[in-house]
């Protein structure tokens, strides 16, 4: 629909009825420009500097109090077993989430990999996908494992009730005498 309004009050006015109530008409999208700058500068090593880990620092073990770390195996008395048994648990449940985010980030960087020469989109995608599920699969046993670690401190309960809390030893009555 257009309208004009008449020249001699100066103004003339079209409207479009495709165009919405913001003047943006059909197809006109709006894509704001983000743009996000990190600059951090440290030197390996340095106080203060972050570790990275085993894996980027060769040669370097594993630190025992990071929470990815279990902790000692020194088992002297229940509530040593039940400590061992949680870490275990919840190392177990949250390496399990962060290897099936891993796995599912690997599938998706490979299925936009360049594939080999006469290589169907399908193909690419199935290999993908067979690489992803052996992550995908550790990521069960991981999380196998940290419901074993529950089973474990359970049957420890279960199995040792009698050495972790004694029963009262009944007392020695006189024996009855006329």
């Amino acid at each position: 629909m257009t309208v004009n309004a008449t020249p001699g009050n100066g103004a003339s006015s079209t409207t479009n009825s495709s165009s919405t109530r913001n003047g943006f008409g059909s197809g006109a999208t709006f894509a704001p420009g983000i743009s996000i700058n990190v600059n951090k500068n440290t030197t390996a090593g340095a106080p203060g500097a972050p570790q990275m880990g085993a894996a980027a620092n060769p040669g370097t073990g594993v630190d025992r109090t990071s929470p990815l770390a279990l902790p000692e195996p020194a088992f002297y008395s229940a509530a040593d077993v039940r400590s061992y048994c949680e870490a275990l648990r919840a190392f177990g449940a949250y390496s399990a989430i962060e290897v099936e985010v891993a796995a599912e980030i690997l599938k998706a960087a490979l299925e936009q990999a360049p594939g080999a020469p006469g290589d169907h989109a399908f193909q690419k995608k199935m290999r993908a996908r067979a690489v992803a599920k052996k992550l995908s699969k550790a990521a069960d046993a991981l999380t196998d494992a940290a419901k074993d670690a529950a089973a474990a401190w359970a049957a420890f309960q279960r199995e040792y009730a009698d050495v972790m809390t004694p029963r009262p030893v009944p007392q020695q009555h006189r024996p009855f005498q006329f």
